[in-house]
């Protein structure tokens, strides 16, 4: 069994290597890489049955119902926040994505984030750069004991919380929408989100994007987090209210670190950046050469053992 044609959107050739097209060979007869911009869009999803698309890609109703043979929606990331995924299940339509490929990557980001604002490595490198070596005036300060909270004890949460605390010596809380008992066994303390959001000095916010969570951290929780604490947030932009952060960001007394910028649009990414205690990444907390070699054969592997009549990592 193969697929007549897959329509591939916003890759680019460097994210596939020889090997994989080699792999893509043989499940369809047709194979289609365009931008999600592209005019010719409308047209190839007429005649497709498999759809792979970029993670931050919106597959919704209409351009579900361009494609009235898709069986297969292939997601190229974790997030499936962008895909109506209960729709496609009603068109029986599989919608499968690639957990678990950047957890080890966006954890040590995490910590990288903390550590270049903490001890204010920035500045430093761009000091020594001038050629003043002196430590006057730094003011460092160190994770361990500190309290370190963790919203979201999924893969990632749960490799932060564990390098937060066998690492660095903090101590960890977490709030989840479902308990871990395994994971509290470990140490790590379960509490009301509310407590977790007032007590941490330094806190994770590791929420997937579904219809549940979107604006989760909302004015309350928001204002609920403790004065001086460092929030990381490396999660999908659409979990938290940005109108009510950027009220808070006013109080000038939490620092917010993000890096889904690329989810922001330019006005709202324009509104954050005049808060010097907001600071923006790029979206690079997944990119590394291992995450990378690690999602594209889940991908790959995906759409065989759909084919195959085993799916995996399927979407609910």
């Amino acid at each position: 069994m193969k697929f007549k044609k897959i329509v591939m959107l916003s890759y680019s050739q460097s994210d596939f290597s020889e090997q994989a097209y080699r792999r893509l060979v043989p499940v369809c007869e047709e194979n289609r890489v365009l931008s999600e911009y592209s005019p010719e869009v409308t047209r190839h999803l007429a005649e497709t049955d498999c759809l792979l698309v970029e993670t931050g890609i919106a597959v919704d109703k209409t351009m579900i119902n361009a494609a009235p043979n898709l069986k297969y929606i292939g997601v190229f990331g974790t997030g499936c926040g962008r895909i109506d995924v209960k729709y496609s299940a009603s068109r029986g339509i599989t919608v499968c994505n690639t957990p678990g490929y950047s957890t080890e990557g966006v954890a040590e980001f995490a910590f990288g984030l903390i550590l270049e604002h903490i001890r204010e490595i920035e500045r430093a490198k761009s000091q020594a750069r001038g050629g003043n070596y002196s430590g006057f005036g730094y003011r460092g300060h160190e994770i361990k004991n500190k309290k370190f909270g963790v919203i979201g004890l999924g893969r990632i949460g749960r490799r932060i919380a564990e390098i937060a605390s066998d690492g660095f010596g903090a101590d960890v809380s977490y709030w989840s929408r479902n308990r871990k008992p395994d994971a509290e066994k470990t140490g790590f303390r379960y509490a009301d989100i509310s407590a977790v959001l007032s007590s941490s000095d330094f806190l994770s916010i590791n929420l997937t994007h579904v219809p549940a969570t979107e604006k989760f951290i909302n004015a309350d929780r928001i204002n609920l987090i403790k004065p001086g604490a460092v929030v990381v947030h490396l999660a999908p932009i659409e979990v938290i209210d940005l109108d009510e952060l950027e009220k808070r960001l006013k109080l000038d007394d939490i620092t917010f670190i993000l890096d889904h910028s690329d989810e922001l649009s330019p006005e709202q990414a324009l509104r954050l950046a005049r808060y010097r205690n907001c600071v923006i990444y790029p979206s690079i907390a997944c990119i590394t050469q291992e995450a990378k070699q690690t999602k594209l054969g889940l991908l790959i592997e995906n759409v065989e053992n759909y084919l195959n009549g085993k799916p995996s990592n399927t979407v609910d």
